[in-house]
């Protein structure tokens, strides 16, 4: 049986075009198997991998920026442009659908964020924007630009913002009622949390941990706002060696609280690779066939196998086709 996917957030690397300032090995993050994804990653090698698994097909797909110009976000979005995907072919299709989601920079002056947003905007390929959270979220939540930039944000039609930051760390407490005030007052703009908020690890093993319950009942208050959704992706983020009994437990606890409707499974290619032995293969030149085998795991999960066709297709591909307006 086919399996039809979109995946909702994924990067693409041409090195020799952009910056990618965290990219280098004198730049942070400081991972000692940072070197796996030191390369170019186009999507012709994406769908030539998931060609070889012969039932999964990617249907469309979502950028998500990755650095190839923060000072000047617009020229990532240029070279995705460019990309024509003239060898591709899915089923008749030229290429498949995409959409971008573009960095920007919410601490900037009102005035230069509104010039950016706008020629932001005329990239038909736009949906939204992203400005990692992570261990800074109180600060720049607190921001008296921030929030104006939000308020712009906001009055942008159909637009997204990618919400990425931990949700069980000890700070998180702190940020929870900034995020809550952010979210309610810009409820024309939908929130996207990325990575499932960063569930703890030991979740693999035990969920009667504080950190579980923390990350839990921040998941649950997030639930409460029809404008905020869920991506549950980047494991390797938090757990290299994640087991997939830990993928099922944390994706199940998101569609509990979020519904089927606004929970979206994603791979975070090619970060995907250093998760589960994954880049091995790659480093022994098997190529991109290990994007296929991230998508294989999700679909042998015991969360998937259980799971009815429909709440299976709304994980995969209706969700992402619906919030990203492929």
């Amino acid at each position: 049986m086919t399996i039809n996917i979109i995946d909702p957030h994924l990067h693409l690397f041409a090195r020799s075009r952009g910056d990618y300032h965290w990219l280098k090995s004198e730049n942070p993050p400081f991972w000692p198997d940072k070197s796996l994804i030191q390369q170019d990653f186009s999507i012709d090698d994406l769908s030539k991998c998931l060609a070889l698994t012969g039932n999964i097909k990617l249907r469309g797909f979502v950028h998500i920026e990755a650095g190839f110009d923060n000072t000047k976000p617009w020229r990532e979005l240029e070279y995705l442009g460019s990309l024509a995907f003239a060898n591709l072919t899915i089923e008749g299709l030229p290429h498949p659908k995409s959409r971008t989601i573009a960095s920007i920079d919410l601490l900037a002056q009102p005035e230069h964020f509104q010039r950016t947003l706008h020629k932001l905007q005329q990239y038909l390929s736009l949906i939204g924007v992203r400005h990692i959270l992570d261990e800074h979220a109180y600060s720049i939540l607190s921001n008296q630009n921030v929030q104006q930039n939000f308020a712009s944000l906001n009055q942008v039609t159909d637009f997204i913002f990618e919400l990425q930051l931990p949700l069980a760390d000890e700070d998180s407490n702190k940020v929870m009622p900034l995020l809550i005030q952010t979210i309610t007052n810009n409820d024309q703009l939908r929130f996207i949390i990325n990575h499932a908020g960063f569930p703890p690890k030991s979740a693999s093993t035990n969920t009667d941990t504080d950190e579980w319950h923390l990350w839990q009942n921040h998941i649950s208050e997030l639930a409460k706002y029809p404008n905020v959704f869920i991506k549950c992706s980047g494991w390797e983020m938090t757990d290299r060696q994640y087991q997939m009994s830990w993928f099922s437990a944390v994706t199940s606890f998101c569609i509990s609280e979020f519904s089927i409707e606004r929970v979206m499974l994603a791979s975070n290619f090619p970060l995907c690779l250093l998760g589960r032995g994954l880049g091995k293969k790659l480093a022994n030149e098997v190529g991109n066939k290990s994007y296929a085998d991230y998508w294989q795991d999700i679909l042998g999960s015991n969360l998937i196998k259980q799971c009815s066709e429909n709440e299976k297709s709304a994980l995969l591909y209706d969700n992402a086709l619906k919030v990203y307006q492929l």
